[in-house]
């Protein structure tokens, strides 16, 4: 008996044969490397037939049975297979209704010692598999940390289209759903409704985040997450000194006054005027439902009553039209007498004009010579 005789055998589909002889191979000579190699194409097949989400038990024996065999590092080409098909699953029980990050978690932890090809198609396939449901995975950090941002290859980098649709590149969406995960935090009670900034963690991650940033100047957003990851370590002075340069190459962007407005928390003319900056650019309203709904209660602190009408029927707007759920606060503003009596405008175009230069002074406002004459 041979390799190739098991390997016939696997053309025909006669895998339960092609399984006994492999297997009696490897019982007579376990450490030949062509017995390991026999016996691990035919859990592969099996392993492929089993591919979908109501086999996963099935599917998960088949993978323990590959590692079991202990293939040598080298063996690439066994595991990257496999690649395709643990992808395609993680894929699949993440387009179910409900997903089951029990079976996510065995899945990542089965694989996590194989030997796959860095970087490659393959590897980045894993890797966009296990993404997919990063917002609702709370070993997404670790699962990232295993993957190494590393083995990103040169095309990860490049933005996709998929069904004529074009696509941030998955390197990019990588580093903020990373960035997303830090600002989240992890939880400190049993059913993570507390919880705590890694402050530790997001200093291991800022010269990672750096390195992209100077790269890939054409990333939109991960100077945004960095600002925002400087706001989480606490520290104001280095966050606007180190988001002014994006600031300013990016001042036509509404997110960058949304964040000027954070930065400036406890100075709420400031934050007032950001606000009036970022709704006076020409963005997607559909964007604009965060600030507008900020902005709406900073103008009832001032009691400015019309204009927060005006900017609060907006938002309401824009939910409905989407079938977006309102808000708490919205819902009871709409309730209360004050919005009841406000007269509501066509928009607020002429405060956005009164205030937006004070935003825009906040640009060279108190910051050392060597900052300002960033360009």
């Amino acid at each position: 008996m041979s390799f190739s005789e098991i390997k016939e055998l696997r053309k025909e589909g006669k895998l339960e044969e092609a399984l006994k002889l492999a297997l009696d191979e490897l019982e007579f000579e376990p450490e030949n490397i062509w017995n390991q190699r026999a016996a691990a194409w035919v859990y592969y097949d099996f392993l492929k037939r089993s591919a979908k989400p109501d086999s996963i038990d099935q599917f998960k024996e088949y993978l323990i049975k590959i590692k079991e065999l202990d293939l040598p590092a080298e063996e690439h080409m066994i595991f990257d297979n496999c690649a395709w098909q643990i992808g395609s699953v993680v894929f699949a029980i993440q387009n179910s209704g409900s997903v089951d990050y029990l079976k996510i978690n065995s899945l990542f932890d089965i694989q996590k010692d194989f030997y796959y090809s860095k970087p490659s198609e393959q590897y980045t396939f894993i890797y966009k598999a296990f993404h997919k449901g990063y917002k609702n995975w709370p070993r997404f950090i670790e699962f990232a940390d295993w993957w190494g941002f590393k083995n990103f290859r040169s095309e990860d980098y490049l933005p996709e289209e998929y069904n004529n649709r074009r696509m941030m590149a998955i390197a990019e969406q990588a580093y903020i759903a990373y960035a997303k995960k830090l600002l989240e935090g992890d939880p400190v009670d049993a059913f993570g409704k507390e919880r705590e900034i890694n402050k530790e963690k997001i200093r291991e991650f800022m010269p990672r985040l750096d390195l992209v940033i100077e790269a890939y100047p054409k990333f939109q957003y991960p100077p945004y997450f960095k600002a925002k990851l400087l706001l989480a370590l606490g520290d104001g002075e280095d966050v606007l000194t180190a988001f002014l340069p994006f600031a300013k190459q990016k001042r036509n962007d509404f997110w960058v006054w949304e964040l000027m407005a954070e930065i400036f928390h406890d100075e709420r003319d400031l934050q007032f005027s950001c606000y009036c900056k970022a709704l006076n650019l020409r963005s997607p309203k559909d964007f604009l439902v965060k600030i507008r709904h900020k902005f709406a209660a900073l103008l009832i602190e001032k009691q400015m009553y019309d204009e927060a009408k005006t900017e609060i029927q907006k938002v309401v707007a824009t939910r409905e039209e989407h079938d977006w759920k309102l808000p708490n606060q919205i819902s009871q503003w709409l309730d209360q007498e004050w919005y009841k009596a406000a007269s509501s405008k066509e928009h607020n175009k002429d405060l956005y004009l009164k205030h937006e230069k004070e935003a825009e002074d906040i640009l060279i406002r108190d910051l050392p010579e060597e900052v300002i004459a960033i360009e």
